[in-house]
Parts: C-alpha cells; structure tokens; sequence
C-alpha cells in the first residue's frame, strides 16, 4: 500500500438527500394543487362579473375556532353564458364587481386575482424541490471528483521512462 491510507468510495449520495427531494416533491404537488387557485383564476380564470353578492359571518367559538366569513354571489360570464351562484374570494364592497372563475360552476370566483398571489406558492414548491436535487447533485461530483495527487481513472499510475 506504499504508505497510503486506503478510504472506502463512496458509491452514491447519502440516503437522505434522496429521501429529501422525495419528500420535496411530494410537497411541492401539495403547495402547487391547494394554494394556487388565485393563481390559475389570474391566468386561465374564466372572466365575469359578481352580483348579489353577500357574505356571513359564523361564530365558530363554541369550537375553539373563532369566526369564519364565507361570501356569495353569482357569478355571469362575458361570454353571454347563464348566471349561477359561486363562492366568492376578495373584496365585494362596490357592486357588482369584476372577477375570475376558476373550475367551472362548482368553483370559486376571485376578485381582482392577481398573478402575484401565485408567486409565493410557485417559489416555495421550487425551493422544496430544487435545494434537495442541487445538493445531491453537487455531493454526487463531489464524489466522482479526482483528489489531487490521485491519479486519474485510466492513467498509468508510473510513467515509463
């Protein structure tokens, strides 16, 4: 062995890193599924105008849980299509108001959603995602990376002379 100390290779990333950007994934779906409907009524959201819009309060503090609004109108298409009732997200003060549907009759209408609504959401699926999978793609070239005074794969370790 010439003096040299023999270190074990590593063969891959370690078992968390996978098992990181696993659960990054998996989180990621979750964020990007459940708080980006504002976001998707931005951009796809079908457009309309909110009437008869009301909203409730409910005390919920026998159960701990405060006081909850839910708002209410209907909700009818530009393009000419038959009025129904929706939820309704936003402010609904000054009537009637312009605003998004999302999901067809069974959605929600936003008012005034905005696109920044959905950038939060977005940057934090990435972040879930992407930090694992950069990590374990720098620690595999870390491994793979030849040591100085290493010789290379393939080389001959004593030149001829």
């Amino acid at each position: 062995m010439d003096g040299q100390q023999s270190r074990p290779e590593q063969v891959g990333p370690a078992p968390w890193l996978a098992l990181a950007c696993l659960v990054g994934l998996f989180l990621a779906y979750v964020v990007l599924t459940n708080f980006t409907a504002e976001l998707r009524a931005a951009l796809w959201g079908e457009r309309g105008t909110v009437t008869e819009a009301d909203c409730r309060t409910y005390d919920n503090t026998v159960a701990n849980a405060g006081t909850t609004t839910s708002c209410s109108g209907v909700f009818t298409p530009d393009d000419g299509g038959s009025s129904f009732d929706v939820a309704v997200e936003g402010d609904i003060d000054s009537q009637p108001v312009r605003a998004r549907l999302v999901d067809g009759t069974s959605g929600t209408a936003y008012v005034s959603p905005t696109v920044w609504a959905g950038v939060l959401p977005v940057a934090l699926s990435l972040l879930l995602t992407g930090l694992p999978a950069a990590v374990m793609v720098k620690r595999v070239r870390c491994i793979h990376a030849p040591r100085p005074g290493e010789p290379l794969h393939g080389s001959d370790p004593e030149p001829s002379a």
